[in-house]
């Protein structure tokens, strides 16, 4: 399963290796612009974007998070907000705007308590932490699928990822990281190499 990545790795190009190593320092950058024109903490940012990314493209998902949180400063009811996610998902976005209320002394964990999965919480942690995170990577179906080795679509039941799954391809993605820097004399983190394999296995399969 290992070599699976890294034949999505080796098949990605000089673009798709630079987009995706950047990719969460970017994301993160999104999330700071959103914080500081609402003047709001980037954490809280960061933490409504990855509850509302379930099933939502990236596009949209930036724009469902600032609405949110430009909303939340406005006292613009926030269930008037419409979002292109599952309600279940802005109610957990809801909950997040909710920690400025509560004088929090631990916003990171808040955060993830109140997104309370492995896929979101990866998310948050990957774009939050970009710059210190070393082993968490984001497993979502694409992750799942490029492991596997096998295209499925992500409203399938294939695309599902139990919690020892979770756990079992978020360890493929470093070992095979650890591979790859070893063989390309690279400093890859393990969330990079996830990121380029979803950037070229998008173009791969004709994703969008």
């Amino acid at each position: 399963m290992i070599e699976n990545i890294k034949g999505v790795y080796y098949l990605s190009k000089a673009y798709e290796k630079k987009h995706g190593e950047v990719w969460y320092k970017l994301a993160n950058k999104s999330c700071s612009a959103i914080a500081k024109k609402v003047g709001m903490h980037s954490a809280i940012v960061v933490g409504v974007l990855s509850a509302l990314s379930p099933n939502n493209k990236w596009e949209r998902n930036v724009i469902d998070a600032e609405n949110m949180c430009v909303a939340y400063k406005s006292d613009i009811p926030l269930d008037d907000v419409k979002v292109c996610t599952y309600n279940a998902n802005k109610q957990k976005a809801i909950k997040i705007l909710g920690i400025l209320d509560s004088g929090s002394m631990d916003l990171e964990n808040d955060i993830r308590d109140i997104l309370n999965g492995n896929k979101v919480k990866a998310f948050f942690d990957c774009i939050y932490n970009y710059e210190t995170n070393k082993t968490t990577v984001c497993i979502d179906g694409h992750a799942k699928a490029i492991y596997i080795g096998e295209k499925f679509a992500l409203s399938s039941n294939s695309s599902n990822v139990t919690n020892k799954q979770y756990r079992v391809i978020s360890q493929a993605y470093i070992d095979a990281t650890k591979e790859i820097n070893e063989s390309e004399g690279t400093s890859y983190l393990p969330y990079q190499i996830q990121a380029i394999t979803w950037v070229a296995w998008r173009r791969i399969h004709n994703i969008k």
